[in-house]
């Protein structure tokens, strides 16, 4: 019984908690909107506004609503409903689908497309409600965000900070793009500090896994995929371990760094980064 007890208060907790969000969210074009009426179901039902901002109301005819808060709209109607309709009418308005602030969502999903956002704007509700990832989905997801849409301020409040890039190169960015990275792993399993909010006109592209390459002499020289936190030891492992005649000891990790070529000592316990290779060249005896 006191499981019950505390099942039921965790609900209507999350219930009160998204009634709260959507009675902030401001109602824009596209959005569809559940109004109700007190004893008039002529006057209740499932209503879309339009592209200009206007909800098509039974007896009333077009009704601004783009740009109101979800409370500001019911006081409107009710206004309108009282001035010759109905004694003391009492209207309920939620909003069904959030349509009119969206995103666009590319890369490694089963559905991209543009995607509305819910009021708090959470990338973790958007990638819980994208649907199924591709089985090429890689370890990060990447919100590219326009010149003009960047909030002063972003990543001093311990949130993960813009990325600065010299010109554009991924889908959705154009010169003076923002760019965020967020480990998605670490997103879906609700670590701290993870999560950010999303802004209408961003793009959340979600990459194709990288890659993790081994050269020289081990088993099965090639090309792996790359996961988050793999030692040296781990891909040697994937390659089928270093061969008799490989120099395991002098085995060297090469990496791309501001465009440049360089090598690096590989030592067993190091981390690798997307896109290296590590190298094992062969015994001198």
């Amino acid at each position: 019984m006191g499981r019950l007890y505390v099942l039921i208060t965790l609900m209507l907790l999350v219930g009160v908690s998204a009634a709260a969000q959507d009675r902030t969210y401001e109602i824009g074009p596209g959005d569809v909107l559940q109004v109700a009426v007190l004893g008039q179901p002529s006057m209740s039902g499932e209503m879309p506004v339009d592209t200009t901002g206007f909800l098509n109301f039974p007896f009333l005819g077009k009704v601004k609503a783009s740009g109101m808060s979800v409370p500001e709209l019911e006081r409107k109607l009710a206004t309108l409903l009282a001035e010759g309709y109905l004694k003391r009418p009492q209207v309920s308005v939620s909003v069904r689908q959030y349509r009119s602030q969206r995103v666009f969502v590319t890369g490694e999903i089963t559905k991209p497309g543009p995607y509305g956002l819910r009021p708090d704007r959470s990338l973790l509700a958007l990638v819980q409600d994208i649907g199924d990832f591709t089985t090429q989905i890689g370890h990060e997801v990447v919100v590219i965000r326009p010149p003009s849409s960047v909030p002063a301020g972003d990543g001093e409040d311990g949130s993960t900070p813009p990325v600065a890039r010299p010109g554009p190169s991924l889908p959705g960015e154009v010169p003076g793009s923002e760019l965020f990275r967020v480990n998605l792993r670490e997103l879906r399993a609700g670590y701290p500090g993870k999560d950010m909010r999303l802004e209408p006109g961003d793009t959340v592209y979600f990459p194709k896994a990288a890659q993790i390459y081994v050269t020289g002499h081990v088993a099965r020289p090639g090309a792996f995929r790359f996961e988050e936190g793999l030692t040296v030891f781990q891909v040697l492992a994937l390659a089928g371990s270093v061969t008799e005649r490989g120099a395991e000891k002098r085995a060297k990790i090469i990496r791309m760094v501001d465009g440049k070529r360089k090598e690096l000592r590989a030592n067993l316990n190091d981390v690798v980064l997307p896109e290296d290779t590590i190298h094992v060249p062969e015994r001198f005896f």
